[in-house]
């Protein structure tokens, strides 16, 4: 987790704290005396109860912005109050606060007293054949950030999960071998009927969007999703994928990617039920072996536009996505790309056979250049199999440790990631291959639904295991 990332997550759950408990309005300070608070919170004396949470807020975040994240945190904690059939100003003092994983589960915001630990609980009690279903990572399982449970309830809620488990029960192992110890699914089921009782609530939070009303967005409430199947999708911009060796007055530019660009980008929309969903697809380098695929919702504005949301859902799992690369493909995601060499010639061939195939599938279309030439190497086109070709001369083979080439001056001025560069280009059409033989074979919107529950950790086949929880966003 990183530090700002756990820094709003404090903040904002600070912010639920006084909205329910303390009843805290809604309406946000205006902005100088929000900056006044900033510039000393620990220090600052409040003069009301909005300018207390304020307070404590940037205790937590001191270098939260006003208008990023201030602003959306108190739309995002009006709407749970909403949800939680509150009106403004009410206080409910019957909930306990927590920060999914940190220290144990109890909260490290030391203004709230009414702590708990029971989602990490149960996570904790999950045994390693359990943990290991979700990789060993807890967000796999609950991408829950924060959550809440109904203080008089977590006895009771403890002993539930203990049955589900089967923890303390005589004759552990005898129940397991006998599968009366339904494991991971009978604690979703009963964490489900927890949620829509409102007795538990674990919350996912996401970076508001400016001008977008903050939703509360059940998910995984049922353990028997509609599925994918048969669902319609079609993408609505060209499939962006920058094909350019881009150097800068004859050396490589510090803040130009080697090839122009390293990303997989397109618009694409899919239909379930009466439920329309549109996001903005984007695949980047995250590694030499792998790319962090994270599609990010379009939004509705009060200017009833579509816009992209702040915060993407999330990351496709790795090994997620190199099942659908396989499902659609046959070809493993890293065939035929070396991480300890330089392309053999039949590998140069294959590529290069491979990208003169894409066309981006029924109906798409394809933008290969941008702002540059398309399979242009320093503003010269040229072909498709001498774009290949010439970036395998380039290419050090050493992904690993930034191999590196002479320049026609004798100076090694490389970026040293080329080398992984390219070999993100080459997965990335990879990917192309993907969504155009979905396409082809009428699967569009089952690939586009599929990467977006993927990401959102939103279960849609039967089987699947994330656990329960609401969005706010």
């Amino acid at each position: 987790m990183g530090v700002q990332t756990e820094k709003f997550e404090k903040a904002t759950l600070l912010s639920f704290y006084y909205v329910i408990k303390e009843g805290a309005p809604y309406a946000p300070l205006d902005k100088d005396t929000y900056e006044k608070i900033q510039k000393s919170p620990k220090q600052y004396k409040p003069n009301n109860l909005s300018e207390e949470m304020a307070t404590e807020m940037l205790i937590e975040y001191p270098d939260m912005n006003y208008e990023k994240w201030y602003l959306g945190i108190l739309r995002g904690s009006e709407a749970l109050n909403e949800k939680l059939g509150y009106s403004e100003g009410h206080k409910d003092k019957c909930w306990s606060y927590a920060h999914f994983g940190s220290k144990a589960g109890l909260s490290p915001v030391k203004r709230i007293k009414e702590s708990t630990d029971i989602l990490d609980w149960v996570w904790n009690n999950f045994d390693k054949k359990m943990q290991d279903q979700f990789d060993g990572k807890k967000d796999s399982w609950n991408t829950a950030d924060v959550y809440m449970v109904k203080t008089a309830k977590i006895a009771e809620i403890k002993q539930g999960m203990k049955k589900a488990l089967c923890i303390g029960e005589h004759n552990n192992h005898l129940l397991q071998d006998v599968g009366w110890c339904l494991g991971v699914a009978e604690v979703n089921t009963y964490m489900s009927k927890l949620l829509q009782q409102q007795k538990l609530l674990p919350l996912s939070l996401k970076q508001a969007t400016g001008g977008v009303k903050v939703k509360i967005k059940p998910n995984n409430l049922s353990q028997d999703p509609d599925g994918v199947e048969g669902l319609q999708g079609e993408i609505e911009t060209p499939l962006r994928d920058i094909m350019a060796i881009v150097r800068e007055d004859n050396k490589w530019g510090k803040n130009v990617p080697a090839f122009g660009a390293n990303s997989l980008t397109f618009t694409g929309t899919f239909q379930q039920g009466e439920i329309g969903i549109k996001y903005k697809y984007e695949s980047k380098i995250s590694s030499n072996e792998n790319h962090a695929t994270e599609p990010r919702d379009m939004v509705m504005n009060n200017k009833s536009k579509y816009v992209q949301a702040n915060a993407r859902n999330g990351a496709i799992p790795a090994p997620r996505m190199a099942e659908l690369v396989y499902e659609y493909t046959g070809d493993q995601i890293n065939d035929h790309i070396p991480m300890n060499r330089k392309l053999s010639s039949n590998e140069i061939d294959y590529w290069s056979d491979e990208l003169g195939k894409l066309t981006g599938g029924r109906g798409n279309k394809m933008d290969w250049g941008g702002r540059f030439t398309p399979f242009s190497v320093e503003g010269v086109q040229k072909t498709k199999k001498e774009f290949i070709q010439i970036a395998s001369i380039l290419d050090g083979g050493k992904p690993f440790s930034g191999g590196k080439f002479s320049t026609p001056d004798g100076k090694e001025n490389r970026p040293a990631n080329f080398d992984g560069e390219f070999r993100s280009k080459l997965r990335l059409l990879r990917y192309i291959k993907m969504i155009q033989n979905a396409s082809d074979k009428g699967r569009l919107g089952e690939l586009l639904a599929t990467m977006y529950f993927l990401s959102s950790k939103i279960n849609f086949k039967q089987g699947q295991l994330s656990g329960p929880f609401w969005k706010v966003q």
